[in-house]
């Protein structure tokens, strides 16, 4: 299932707090970069950009090392 950078953003934003999705991005800064991407480029997403799997997974686990949170990517899909 694709995950869209603006939704899991979104959820961060609204579960955890305003910063977190830096918090988490920086944390994969070189998964981003190896995906073609610049941290501005993660803060300011394109609604329709689907993450790569790779890169969703890095994320998964950042979400996991720095909050101790979890979140199904289906549960992504609403936000």
């Amino acid at each position: 299932m694709a995950v869209k950078a603006s939704n899991f953003k979104n959820w961060c934003t609204e579960n955890i707090s305003p910063q977190s999705w830096t918090r988490i991005s920086l944390k994969c800064l070189t998964q981003v970069r190896e995906n073609g991407l610049t941290l501005k480029e993660m803060e300011d997403v394109d609604p329709d950009f689907d993450i790569p799997p790779a890169l969703v997974e890095s994320l998964h686990e950042a979400l996991q090392e720095l909050y101790d949170m979890q979140v199904e990517d289906s549960l992504l899909i609403r936000y």
